[in-house]
């Protein structure tokens, strides 16, 4: 004869089994942690940081949840909390945004599901290039002005035989005309007195002998 279980024995350890299978993933993921943070973790970026967010898997408290940035952690350079437009953001805003340097962002949350307290921390880098612009204008500059400039100038002030020939052509000139000149009127001068002096020979009147 076949001896019968009664059916309540089975199905209620079936129950319960069934219920921790369910509530197994709501268990693990019943604190507010940390799912994107931005910049990612470990991340260098290339560009001043002026915003510093992580994203939550749950809805963040805004009693007793926190932001704050540290560097190299040390002083703290921002401090934020929960965003008004997003439950599960936080996000800390610098005075100015973050320049070159290691940081490191620490994280307290209180679930708003189920008041579970959570913490954590980030790291990234800030690395910023230098600007190369000014050094190639300053270095370009003066060599342009002192290689044209002044050999442009000597250029101009070299041509001196131009002045020399006309001083001395103007004086040969003035020379040479000037002794033609003079002896041809001293030359008239005489002839023009001899002719005065024997006109007035010829015209005076002969005295009787």
């Amino acid at each position: 004869m076949m001896r019968r279980f009664p059916i309540h024995r089975v199905a209620a350890p079936l129950v319960s089994a069934m219920l921790l299978i369910v509530l197994a993933p709501g268990a693990a993921h019943a604190h507010a942690q940390l799912d994107q943070p931005t910049p990612a973790d470990k991340a260098t970026v290339t560009q001043p940081v002026a915003v510093v967010s992580g994203t939550f898997v749950e809805r963040v408290n805004p009693d007793g949840s926190k932001l704050v940035v540290k560097l190299g952690g040390g002083d703290t350079v921002a401090q934020g909390g929960v965003d008004p437009a997003d439950p599960k953001k936080m996000v800390a805003t610098p005075a100015t945004p973050l320049g070159s340097g290691s940081y490191l962002v620490e994280w307290t949350t209180v679930s708003l599901d189920d008041g579970e307290l959570a913490r954590g921390t980030w790291t990234f880098t800030v690395a910023v290039a230098p600007s190369v612009a000014p050094s190639v204008a300053a270095s370009s500059a003066p060599s342009a002005t002192a290689t044209v400039v002044p050999s442009a100038a000597a250029s101009i002030a070299t041509p001196s035989t131009g002045p020399t020939p006309a001083p001395s052509a103007a004086g040969d000139a003035s020379g040479s005309g000037s002794d033609v000149i003079v002896p041809i009127l001293v030359a008239l001068i005489v002839l023009g007195a001899g002719a005065a002096y024997l006109l007035s020979r010829r015209n005076r009147p002969t005295t009787p002998a």
